[in-house]
C-alpha cells in the first residue's frame, strides 16, 4: 500500500473511530457501569443491614481523584466482615467515582487507565461466584451473598439474585468493551506518533524511509522533544517499524485499517445523515436521573439517623413516664414537624418552611425506588421509554425540579441539625456535604443533557420552518 495513502486512510479511520467511541460506545459503557454500581450498592446496603460486613466509617470521607484497584491479596475467612467489608466498600465507592466523576471520552481512557479498569473488573469474578473459588475476594463475596439470602424473605432473595446476575452481565460487557478499547488506544498511540513525529519539520523523512534502523533512530531522537513526558512503548514503536519496513508490511497495514473499521458503519452513517436520535438523547437524561439513586440512598440513611438524634429526648422522669403511657395505651408518637429555615438561592431571602419529616423521608424513598429501577433499566425505565417524547420531557422536567427542591431542603437540614441538636449529642450528627456535592453534580449533568436535547429540538424545528432539512 502506498505510504502516503496509508497514512491518510489511517488518520481518517482513527478520527472516525474516535468519534464513534465518544458518541456511542463509551456512552453505552457508562450505562453498564451505572447498572453495575446500582446492583453493587444494593448488595452493600443489604450486607450492612444484616451485619455481615463491618462498614468503613470513613468511606464517604475518602477523597478519590483517580482509578484505584482494591486489594486482592488472600486473607482468612474469619476476617471476611472486616477485610472483605472494606474491599467491597472500596469497590462500590470506586464505581460511584467512575459513574459520577470519570469522563467517558477517549482522552480519559489512556492505555494506563484501560489496564487499571480491566484489573478493577477482575477484583470480583461475578460469573463464577462460588464458595470454592480460588480467589479470596470472590469466595468471600459468595459466602456473604449466601449469608444475606439465608432466612431472608423471598423478595430480598430475588433482589440479591437479580443484582448478582446483572452484575455478572454488566461486568462481562464492560470487559469486552475495555479490551476492544485497549486495542484502539494502541492504534491511536501509533497514529499519534505518525502524525506528531513524522510530520514534524525536524523529522528526517528520507532517513526514516531508507531503513527500519533509520526510522527508529528518528523516532527516538524527536520523541521527548515532541511528546514531552508521554510514555514510550517499545512494542508499539516496533509495530510502526514493521508496518513501514517489514517483509509483509502491506498485509500489516491492511490489518490495522481492518481493526479500525466500525462494524456497524451503515447504522452510524444513517445516524450522521439524519442527526442524533432525539428520543435516545432524552433517555440519556432519564438515565442521568437514575444515577442519583445511590446518593439519595446515602442521604436518606444519614437524614434518618440525624432526625433520630434531633428528636432524642432527655431521659428524665417525665419523658420516661410519657413513653410508658404511649406504650400502655398504644398511642402514636407525636408527628415530627420541622420548622426549617430555607434560603432562596436567587434572592437570598430566608423563609421558614414547615416540613413533615415522615412525608419527606417517604417521598425520598419513593424516588430512590424509581431511580434504582431506571438505573437498572427495569420496569420503570421500560415504561418511560414506551411513551411519547413530550411525556418523557415532562417527566424529566418534573424530576429535575423536585431534585433541585430536595437539594435545597437537605442542604438547609445539614445546617439545621448542627445548630438545633443538643450540645451533648452533636458529635452524633452526620455531615452530608459529600453526598450533597455528588447530588449537585448529578443534577447539573442531567440538566445539561436536558438542555442539549431542548436546544437541538428547537434548532431542528426552526430549520424545518425555514425549509432546511437536517439531511443536508
Amino acid at each position: 500500500m502506498e505510504e502516503e495513502k496509508f497514512r491518510q486512510e489511517l488518520q481518517t479511520a482513527l478520527s472516525q473511530k474516535q468519534e464513534w467511541y465518544n458518541s456511542e460506545c463509551l456512552q453505552e459503557m457508562l450505562s453498564q457501569y451505572r447498572l453495575l454500581h446500582t446492583c453493587v450498592h444494593n448488595l452493600y446496603e443489604n450486607f450492612v443491614k444484616k451485619s455481615l460486613i463491618v462498614p468503613d466509617p470513613y468511606r464517604l470521607d475518602k477523597k478519590i481523584s483517580s482509578i484505584v484497584v482494591p486489594d486482592s491479596t488472600p486473607f482468612a475467612e474469619s476476617d471476611i466482615p472486616n477485610i472483605f467489608g472494606e474491599r467491597f466498600s472500596d469497590y462500590e465507592t470506586m464505581l460511584d467515582y467512575i459513574c459520577t466523576y470519570f469522563r467517558f471520552s477517549t482522552e480519559s481512557f489512556t492505555l494506563q487507565n484501560v489496564k487499571k479498569l480491566l484489573d478493577f473488573n477482575k477484583v470480583f469474578e461475578w460469573d463464577d461466584l462460588s464458595m470454592n473459588n480460588a480467589k479470596m475476594n470472590t469466595r468471600a463475596l459468595a459466602i456473604t451473598v449466601n449469608g444475606a439470602k439465608n432466612g431472608a424473605p423471598s423478595v430480598v432473595q430475588s433482589m440479591i439474585n437479580d443484582s448478582v446476575a446483572k452484575s455478572a452481565q454488566a461486568s462481562k460487557t464492560i470487559e469486552k468493551m475495555l479490551t476492544e478499547l485497549g486495542v484502539f488506544q494502541r492504534e491511536l498511540y501509533k497514529g499519534g506518533l505518525r502524525k506528531d513525529l513524522f510530520e514534524h519539520p525536524d523529522f528526517d523523512k528520507a532517513k526514516a524511509a531508507e531503513s527500519a534502523e533509520g526510522e527508529l533512530s528518528e523516532i527516538k531522537r524527536l520523541y521527548s522533544k515532541v511528546t514531552g513526558k508521554k510514555n514510550f512503548y517499545n512494542d508499539l514503536v516496533n509495530e510502526i517499524i514493521e508496518e513501514d519496513h517489514g517483509p509483509d508490511k502491506e498485509r500489516k497495514q491492511a490489518a490495522v485499517l481492518e481493526k479500525l473499521a466500525i462494524k456497524n458503519a451503515a447504522k452510524t452513517a444513517a445516524k450522521k445523515k439524519t442527526g442524533p436520535d432525539t428520543k435516545e438523547m432524552l433517555m440519556q437524561t432519564v438515565l442521568a436521573l437514575g444515577a442519583t439513586a445511590p446518593t439519595l440512598i446515602q442521604l436518606h440513611t444519614k437524614l434518618t439517623d440525624n432526625f433520630d438524634v434531633l428528636y432524642t429526648r432527655k431521659a428524665n422522669f417525665w419523658n420516661k413516664f410519657m413513653a410508658l403511657l404511649r406504650k400502655a395505651f398504644n398511642l402514636k408518637e407525636k408527628e415530627r414537624i420541622c420548622q426549617l429555615p430555607v434560603k432562596d438561592s436567587k434572592t437570598g431571602v430566608e423563609r421558614v418552611q414547615k416540613l413533615n419529616v415522615s412525608d419527606f423521608l417517604s417521598d425520598l424513598a419513593k424516588k430512590e425506588r424509581i431511580y434504582n429501577g431506571i438505573a437498572a433499566k427495569g420496569n420503570e425505565y421500560q415504561k418511560i421509554e414506551s411513551v411519547q417524547e413530550d411525556m418523557i420531557l415532562s417527566f424529566v422536567n418534573k424530576q429535575i425540579s423536585e431534585l433541585q427542591s430536595k437539594f435545597v431542603i437537605i442542604n438547609s437540614l445539614d445546617a439545621y441539625f448542627k445548630k438545633e441538636v443538643q450540645n451533648e449529642l452533636k458529635a452524633h450528627v452526620k455531615g452530608m456535604q459529600i453526598e450533597l456535592s455528588a447530588l449537585r453534580n448529578s443534577i447539573i449533568n442531567a440538566n445539561k443533557k436536558r438542555s442539549d436535547y431542548v436546544s437541538y429540538k428547537e434548532e431542528s424545528e426552526q430549520m424545518q420552518k425555514l425549509g432546511i432539512s437536517n439531511n443536508a
